[in-house]
This record gives structure tokens, C-alpha cells and sequence, in this order.
């Protein structure tokens, strides 16, 4: 009678400790090896943020697997719809712990001389089954004119921005 009692009284405690601690694993900085992330893959997969402010709407994507981004070009992209004109271009993205920064690369827009480039940083958050992540950024966008074979840049526009995103899936395709 003893032994139940003390049993039931130990056991009860025990199976709850466990259980918030399973819970809680990724909230804790997620398994072993994984980069701090929650996810069982670590940093790996495809990501992609919606970005906004008054007079711009985009999408930045970027992918990373074994740990570093990709180079598919398709995977690492962004296009913007800022003004009136889209631009579009090459991303290069950085994760660290819970840290991202990332850089938009100088492309083309619907007219020839009109480029863009910029730049964006966040934070994810750890404990996201989606591994959520949000921040800020900048577009700044010129147009180039060559006379004489000197190409000289005007600034056009430049354009702070939010974004908030998630890792669409833990594989990249």
C-alpha cells in the first residue's frame, strides 16, 4: 500500500516534467546541431518574406542547404513593385543563430537604366514551428546614364521596408 502510494505520488510529477520538457524543446533552442533553430534541419530549407511600406509590395526568397545558401537563382530571389516599376534580382542571404541579413542585388528593372539595390536584416523566432522571422530594410533604386562611356548613377528613389516571412519547407527544391 505503501510502495502504490509513493509511487503514484512520484510518478504523476515525473510523467509532467517530462512532458513540458518535450514541449518546450524548441523553445529552448531547439535539438542538437541544428544551428539554434527548433527545426530538426536546422537553417535548411526555403524561405520567403513579404515585404511592405507605403508605395512597395514584394517578395524575398532565399534557400539554404547543408547549412549555407544555395545557388540557384530561382530560389534566391526578390522582386519589388515600388513607384510604379518592378524590380527584380539575385538575394544573398546570411543566418546566424537567430540572426538573418541579407543583401538585394543591383538588377535591371522594365527599363534598362533603371537599377535597384538594397539590403535587409531580422530576427527569427526559435520557438516558431515555422521558424518565423521579421525585420527591415532599405531599396534604393537609381537610374544609370552613359555619355561618352561614363556611366554616371541618379538617385531615384530610396525606400525603407518591412518584411515578416517563414521557412516554407525544411528541404530546398
Amino acid at each position: 500500500m505503501l510502495a502504490q502510494l509513493l509511487m503514484r505520488n512520484l510518478l504523476a510529477p515525473l510523467l509532467v516534467l517530462v512532458t513540458a520538457c518535450a514541449v518546450n524543446a524548441g523553445g529552448l533552442g531547439g535539438p542538437p546541431f541544428t544551428n539554434g533553430s527548433p527545426l530538426v534541419s536546422g537553417v535548411d530549407g526555403s524561405y520567403q518574406a513579404n515585404a511592405r511600406a507605403n508605395n512597395l509590395t514584394g517578395v524575398i526568397r532565399f534557400a539554404y542547404s547543408n547549412g549555407i545558401q544555395t545557388t540557384s537563382t530561382t530560389s534566391n530571389s526578390y522582386i519589388f513593385f515600388a513607384s510604379g516599376l518592378v524590380f527584380s534580382g539575385p538575394v544573398t542571404a546570411s543566418i546566424a543563430n537567430a540572426g538573418l541579413a541579407g543583401v538585394l542585388d543591383s538588377q535591371t528593372a522594365a527599363f534598362s537604366n533603371t537599377q535597384a539595390t538594397g539590403s535587409f536584416s531580422g530576427r527569427f523566432d526559435q520557438s516558431s514551428p515555422t521558424y518565423f522571422f521579421r525585420g527591415t530594410g532599405f531599396l534604393q533604386t537609381f537610374i544609370s546614364t552613359t555619355v561618352g562611356g561614363t556611366t554616371t548613377f541618379t538617385n531615384l528613389f530610396g525606400q525603407s521596408f518591412q518584411f515578416n516571412g517563414v521557412r516554407n519547407s525544411q528541404t530546398t527544391n
